[in-house]
């Protein structure tokens, strides 16, 4: 339909429009469907060609008219909310340059606008409108993933990009009268700047509706403890509305692991969807809360996007216990038990430590300086031709993304020898564990418990057949019906910001590469 036409057309349907109160819990519970579109995004051809604004919108205009089709079929399935990808408006592999025809101007949600309803207010604000009017004619609050610019002064701001703009990776919520409700920039920067800027300060963005309160981040925020873990204890966010653009790392983390683990650690609901792009193996989208696992699979090449869509129990707002993990100064009582260790290196730098698991049941412990690891285990099966190991990391990362991660890992290795890893046979795994118990020995930060089976090929998350204790970093399970992908107890690191966008040294011109951070491992015997 003509942009136009279906402008004036959205228009008669609207019976009110409203702001709804920031800061104001309407409700305490409620049931309410909810949905996530794994976006098979559309990209221009030469990413990097300077575009006129008009041929920039053409090019979001495809990824735009299929986000409609989406909203008409979530909210005919009854769903009250969608969420669309990181970059599924945009596309991927632009230069900080080229990208400026597809970024607007968004005004925060403070301003009272319904672009549907007022379409000339703010000058080149197509694609606001665009999803303005979709939320307005369906009847759905939209979550929408897209390009903010904002002009700067370096004299008066020191923070100020070198070339006088900020441009901001940002999620927009429109509630179902089309109303821009919420607005949010990206902290965490993951290989891409200088094209987007982190955002200067950590934002910690929530919107009420009448059937609950939702937060939102982006992507790579999700690990960390701004603005997620704020955002979740300090005001008292119990539904989480992610996009992302997040790379299918086997065995872990795979995205479905870290939505699902963050749903369990804090007990909330985490909506996420995640982009579909097979050059950057990227796929895994997911609903998860209490009694809720409704996921995509992850195989990057399917050409067809995915729709989901679950009923969630909205909770009422609480204050979760500051998350305080065992010292690692306990790692010295369990030193003196570390198995046989070898050491390996991963792709990026990530050094590693690991032990092997023998036999039908036994206690490993391997350290990495003073991050320790101690597995208890008892096999339900035992297939004798596979490997698997206790791995334990302690690594501060500046690439692709910045991150100190600290983590526990269970895993199968190749049977070949053990000084490597090859996952040609990732999901050929028979071992079944009748009992597993991993408890990590870290720096205070933020941990998770990353948990995913294989049943016929296809990847479960398990969220009822384990338990986590947070404040110990202890994962436990005594259910598990299938074999292991992976088990993890992962730790973040509490780290300042540090900035990565175009006000820093990054050099200019440098083009989005979104990197396939493959788990790919070379060992060598100490």
């Amino acid at each position: 339909m003509d942009y136009y036409l279906w402008n004036m057309e959205a228009k008669k349907n609207v019976v009110c429009c409203f702001l709804l109160s920031i800061g104001i819990s309407m409700i305490t519970s409620a049931k309410v469907k909810v949905a996530v579109y794994e976006h098979v995004v559309i990209s221009p051809d030469d990413p990097e060609a300077l575009f006129t604004r008009q041929e920039a919108f053409q090019w979001m205009s495809k990824n735009l008219n299929v986000f409609v089709e989406q909203a008409r079929k979530a909210s005919e399935q009854g769903a009250k909310i969608i969420v669309f990808p990181e970059y599924g408006i945009t596309g991927f592999d632009h230069s900080r340059n080229s990208i400026v025809p597809f970024l607007e101007d968004i005004p925060d949600s403070s301003t009272d606008w319904n672009p549907c309803m007022e379409p000339d207010r703010f000058a080149d604000t197509l694609v606001l409108r665009n999803l303005s009017c979709t939320a307005q004619m369906y009847k759905i609050y939209i979550v929408a993933n897209m390009g903010d610019m904002k002009t700067c002064d370096k004299m008066t701001d020191e923070t100020c990009p070198h070339d006088g703009r900020y441009q901001f990776n940002t999620n927009v919520i429109f509630d179902n009268n089309g109303q821009l409700v919420a607005r949010y920039h990206k902290l965490h920067m993951y290989d891409e700047t200088p094209l987007f800027d982190p955002a200067p300060n950590a934002e910690h963005v929530y919107f009420d509706t009448p059937f609950g309160r939702f937060g939102t981040i982006v992507c790579f925020d999700i690990m960390q403890n701004e603005p997620t873990q704020v955002l979740l204890n300090k005001y008292s966010i119990t539904n989480l509305l992610v996009t992302s653009a997040w790379n299918v790392f086997l065995p872990f983390i795979i995205p479905q692991q870290m939505y699902s683990g963050l749903a369990k650690k804090s007990g909330i609901n985490v909506i996420a969807s995640n982009i579909r792009n097979s050059l950057y193996q990227m796929a895994g989208s997911g609903i998860f809360g209490n009694d809720i696992q409704s996921l995509s699979d992850v195989n990057s090449n399917g050409a067809e996007g995915i729709l989901l869509v679950s009923e969630i129990e909205t909770e009422e707002a609480k204050i979760y216990a500051p998350n305080t993990i065992m010292s690692i100064n306990s790692s010295g009582k369990v030193k003196q038990f570390i198995n046989k260790t070898y050491e390996g290196t991963y792709r990026f730098g990530l050094n590693m430590s690991y032990a092997i698991m023998e036999g039908q049941s036994g206690i490993v412990t391997s350290c990495k300086d003073d991050v320790c690891c101690v597995v208890t285990y008892q096999f339900k099966s035992r297939d004798e031709n596979e490997t698997i190991i206790l791995s334990v990391v302690d690594e501060l990362l500046y690439k692709p993304g910045i991150i100190h991660m600290q983590y526990c890992a269970v895993f199968k290795c190749s049977p070949h020898t053990i000084y490597s890893c090859d996952y040609d046979d990732i999901f050929v795994i028979n071992s079944i564990f009748a009992d597993i118990k991993i408890q990590g020995y870290f720096d205070n930060g933020v941990t998770f418990p990353l948990v995913t089976t294989i049943d016929n090929n296809e990847l479960t998350m398990d969220m009822d057949k384990y338990t986590f204790d947070d404040k110990n970093a202890i994962l436990h399970s005594n259910q598990f019906e299938n074999p292991l992908l992976a088990a993890v107890v992962y730790n973040t690191l509490h780290l300042d910001v540090i900035k990565t966008g175009a006000s820093s040294n990054v050099a200019q011109g440098t083009t989005l590469s979104l990197s396939t951070f493959l788990l790919i491992y070379i060992y060598k015997a100490s």
